[in-house]
């Protein structure tokens, strides 16, 4: 099978480009415990380009009933070593090394992303994802250094029409359409054409162009539906197509709010991203408008029509634009991402992450302090510091739940909550520190898509914190 084939699918997701991106990429996994391992696995699949696996212990009792990928002829062995043997079995694409070591010097290597797997890790250069299994509880923490998203992928497309503002050459063509004509020339006319022309009436009419919802979806839609008094219902499909995107005339200009909310520094490297939002402020005070991106709607009209907008009035433009962006650019950026950066100025995103170093000396306050998966965040933070205190997990031993009391009351005050729940407290000394597959599992799928993300640089990864509760089956997201 070739690799075209063999990895057809995900790359109708994230595209070749994104591909290209998962198979160039290295990923360090440090420690072996499940939920980094079926992290990892999920990494493999679509073809992840190298793996480093650093792990100091070895394979176990314990290591063989929690986790799928060490089987139990390979006691005493260096989990590592198992771990990525068995990986590496199921795509011989991936490629990889394994460290059994206790201290792994990552600062002067490079690596895409680093799953810190049951462990606490510092160094803020790299893409993170931390994970924790507690039990029947986990959590995923996610920090990136720089991440600015340009193919956020939306779930409804977004159309720059610029029906509102139209170009000099599409507004000629938009004030050369009259709605004179047989039934079958007015079922025919475009609706964008309806919509600029339902603009200019209404703002003829009322001195002022739709600004509010009622406005737009009550006043506007009424104007939208006095173009086509006279024609019978069956001959008003593009009319009421029209009424169908009344926001496509409005919303031109989502691209303001996302390059309002992108406040990025220059760095020495003249980072891509900066290159591409300083060109795109230099392009607007030029222009007034951002450049135009090719993505085009279907529409109810004749075929000659529509490839005439699409090809030769937007097509152009299209164009144009591109040239005149891509000299902004000064050749520090290549013209395929040029071009993706345009067709995604209307949804581009940047995430701040905080450090886990400021979460750990402060995390955010949240309201929904009720919510359970936020009690077991808490415990969680309890628990892991009952074990940097004591070396060992809390067991339900009276000793052990009076101390892990004391430092919930703590974290608590830290977050000024008032209490937790007594129960929960016994229930998480119940776990002992498990670590159960079936959780592990649930995690590890989770965090792979969250993997994908920072790899890829396509999709809006979670700010920053995913709990998940195996107890109900639910999970919530937390800006910690």
């Amino acid at each position: 099978m070739s690799s075209n084939d063999k990895y057809d699918r995900q790359v109708r997701i994230w595209g070749p480009h994104g591909q290209t991106k998962l198979q160039n990429a290295r990923v360090l996994l440090l420690g072996c415990d499940p939920v980094g391992v079926e992290t990892l696995k999920n990494l493999v699949l679509p073809g992840i380009g190298y793996v480093v696996i650093v792990d100091s212990k070895v394979v176990t009792e314990s290591d063989i009933e929690n986790n799928f990928f060490i089987p139990h002829d390979t006691i005493g062995q260096s989990r590592a070593k198992v771990v990525l043997e068995y990986l590496l079995e199921m795509n011989q694409d991936v490629k990889g090394e394994w460290h059994q070591v206790e201290n792994f010097d990552v600062k002067e290597q490079h690596y895409d992303l680093i799953i810190a797997n049951e462990q606490r890790f510092s160094e803020t250069k790299f893409n993170l994802i931390e994970l924790q299994t507690y039990g029947l509880v986990g959590r995923m923490r996610l920090y990136s250094p720089k991440c600015h998203i340009i193919e956020t992928k939306p779930m409804n497309q977004k159309y720059d029409l610029r029906i509102f503002n139209p170009f000099q050459e599409l507004k000629e063509y938009f004030d050369s359409i009259e709605f004179e004509g047989d039934v079958d020339y007015l079922s025919h006319i475009p609706y964008i054409v309806i919509l600029y022309k339902a603009l200019q009436k209404y703002h003829k009419e009322k001195g002022k162009y739709p600004s509010t919802f009622s406005e737009k979806h009550k006043d506007f839609k009424q104007v939208i539906l006095s173009l086509c008094e006279g024609l019978e219902y069956q001959y008003t499909g593009n009319f009421y197509e029209a009424i169908d995107n009344i926001d496509q005339a409005f919303n031109s200009e989502n691209w303001k709010n996302s390059l309002e909310s992108i406040e990025i520094e220059q760095d020495v490297n003249e980072d891509q991203y900066f290159v591409l939002i300083s060109a795109l402020r230099q392009f607007v005070q030029i222009h007034g408008a951002p450049p135009l991106g090719k993505a085009f709607p279907d529409m109810k009209c004749f075929t000659q029509t529509y490839v005439h907008l699409k090809n030769t009035l937007y097509g152009t433009k299209v164009e144009k634009d591109f040239q005149a962006f891509q000299a902004l650019c000064q050749n520090k950026v290549d013209d395929e991402t040029i071009r993706l950066f345009i067709e995604n100025i209307q949804d581009l995103k940047s995430i701040t992450y905080r450090t886990i170093q400021q979460e750990l000396q402060q995390p955010n306050e949240v309201e929904d302090y009720d919510n359970d998966c936020y009690i077991w965040y808490i415990l969680l933070r309890s628990v892991n510091e009952f074990y940097n205190t004591n070396n060992r997990w809390p067991t339900q031993e009276k000793g052990d739940t009076q101390q892990l009391q004391e430092i919930v009351d703590k974290q608590c005050r830290l977050v000024n909550v008032d209490s937790i729940p007594e129960t929960h407290v016994i229930e998480i000394c119940r776990y002992e520190g498990a670590k159960l597959h079936m959780i592990a599992s649930v995690l590890g799928g989770m965090a792979s898509q969250e993997a994908v993300k920072l790899i890829t640089n396509q999709f809006v990864p979670i700010n920053n914190t995913l709990i998940y509760n195996g107890l109900k089956s639910e999970a919530s997201i937390f800006e910690f």
